[in-house]
């Protein structure tokens, strides 16, 4: 991957984030987590974040609609994929993620050796 690629890819994670992180603040305003200084936190963190979510946004959608959604089209196809396995829970693939981010080489090993006793 080339490395304007993969600053996009970082830049769009980044976007994609910071618009989740905003929408479930949002939705948390109409809860009863909405009190005292939860609230005020919450108010501050939606003021700081929207300009910058939507500045992001821009930024990764002019950056050539044609990069873009060929990563936006690498997610799909890496969601799809999650969704087809049998996996017991989604708890069992963030662990393996966060054990790739600690020690991918070992990860990677093992995926091999298990591949291979098939």
């Amino acid at each position: 991957m080339e490395k304007s690629e993969s600053n996009l890819l970082v830049l769009l994670e980044s976007v994609v984030l910071l618009q989740l992180l905003l929408e479930n603040l949002e939705e948390l305003q109409g809860t009863h987590y909405n009190k005292q200084r939860l609230k005020q936190q919450m108010n501050s963190l939606i003021k700081e974040i929207a300009p910058l979510a939507e500045r992001d946004y821009n930024i990764v959608f002019g950056n050539g609609q044609e990069q873009t959604l060929q990563i936006l089209n690498e997610y799909s196809k890496l969601i799809k994929f999650i969704s087809l396995q049998k996996l017991p829970s989604k708890v069992a693939l963030s662990q393996i993620v966060e054990a790739w981010n600690k020690d991918n080489k070992t990860i990677e090993a093992t995926v091999h050796r298990i591949i291979k006793k098939k």
